[in-house]
């Protein structure tokens, strides 16, 4: 702190902490940012989802990856890994040009809603799935991952789609009821097309490993048809946040009220070397830090020092009434802040007395 606090800073922070405002706001209220705060906008795309929807689509799909995961590894008998690799928001042919042009590709329908979303799991992973479900696990060295899937390989790779599908419509109904139902499946990339090109999408990308192939599946949400539930995950996936915390609060208080804690309240304190307790005698007066007649008193929470007090008498009893918190962080730093504004004053002192004496000399000659 001593090398970038200035005097008049340290001054200012004294003044502000002995007042009692609080020492952290004031030093933000002097830091002014001198960068310019603006952000580029692509007006050919226009931001359709905010921050909070982002966050929100984040979370509804990470929860439904935590039950795929587990049957998707039983369904294969292997140890299988999924993850929330990104979600992007993008126009429809910017999708089609980012999947291979041979690959595979499911399209849902969304009843009640209106329109279809793609599904599409590129060939890395795709085949991996096939070898494992017909039982021989490893891809062929001479197989061309390139290749368009035979129709036997798309029946068999409906098996995976209608496990996604199912973890898909138990996500979903948590914010409304939505029955995914598998339209039209297809290998050609350009033989899908479910809105113009120049539509915005929101795609879902996830990572998904089995023993060391890995490989992308893409879940495409066109923002027209959804459009209408963002506000709704927004506010059920943020309401059960602060529902848990509120439930988390609750029960950690629960836990600890009944907590037994042992209280000392401290009339007066003083010191004494050995040699005087050892001679102490009886009629002997010991002196103690304060006026006999000051109610005051310290209040210990466990042999730890927390209120300041004043003793007196409640109903015929004797009792302790809390004043005042005592804040040991905030003295340590008003210590140290005084004891940084004495070591600037010697310095400028003893600077002043330097070029005061270079004048003296200077003036001999």
């Amino acid at each position: 702190m001593a090398e970038f606090l200035s005097q008049d800073e340290i001054d200012a922070l004294l003044d502000i902490a002995e007042q009692g405002e609080d020492i952290d706001g004031a030093e933000e209220e002097q830091i002014v940012s001198k960068e310019k705060n603006y952000s580029i906008y692509d007006f050919k795309k226009p931001n359709r989802i905010s921050n909070e929807q982002f966050k929100a689509f984040s979370t509804l799909h990470d929860k439904m990856l935590r039950d795929l995961i587990t049957d998707l590894s039983a369904m294969l008998r292997k140890i299988v890994d999924i993850k929330l690799y990104s979600i992007e928001q993008m126009t429809y042919g910017e999708f089609i040009l980012s999947i291979p042009q041979l690959t595979s590709l499911n399209t849902l329908s969304l009843k009640p809603l209106d329109g279809r979303i793609v599904v599409e799991c590129n060939p890395g992973i795709s085949h991996k799935i096939i070898a494992e479900l017909l039982g021989s696990g490893a891809i062929a060295a001479s197989d061309n991952l390139d290749r368009e899937l035979t129709e036997i390989e798309v029946e068999i790779f409906e098996h995976f789609y209608k496990v996604l599908v199912t973890h898909m419509q138990k996500a979903w109904n948590e914010i409304t009821r939505i029955n995914f139902k598998i339209e039209s499946r297809d290998t050609n990339a350009n033989a899908i097309q479910v809105i113009s090109d120049h539509e915005i999408v929101l795609l879902v990308v996830l990572e998904i490993t089995i023993d060391e192939d890995s490989g992308f599946l893409s879940i495409c949400y066109p923002i027209s048809y959804i459009d209408m539930l963002l506000h709704k995950i927004v506010e059920k996936i943020f309401s059960e946040g602060r529902n848990k915390k509120v439930s988390k609060k609750r029960d950690i208080t629960t836990l600890i009220s009944g907590a037994k804690m042992h209280i000392d309240a401290i009339m007066a304190e003083t010191e004494l070397n050995v040699f005087d307790i050892l001679n102490l005698k009886k009629d002997d007066v010991i002196v103690f830090n304060k006026n006999a007649t000051s109610p005051q008193a310290k209040l210990y929470i466990n042999k730890k020092e927390k209120f300041l007090s004043i003793s007196g008498l409640s109903n015929g009893r004797k009792a302790v009434q809390i004043k005042a918190n005592i804040d040991h962080e905030k003295q340590e730093t008003l210590e140290m802040l005084r004891t940084m504004r004495e070591e600037r004053n010697e310095q400028q002192q003893r600077q002043t007395e330097t070029v005061k004496k270079l004048l003296e000399e200077r003036n001999k000659f």
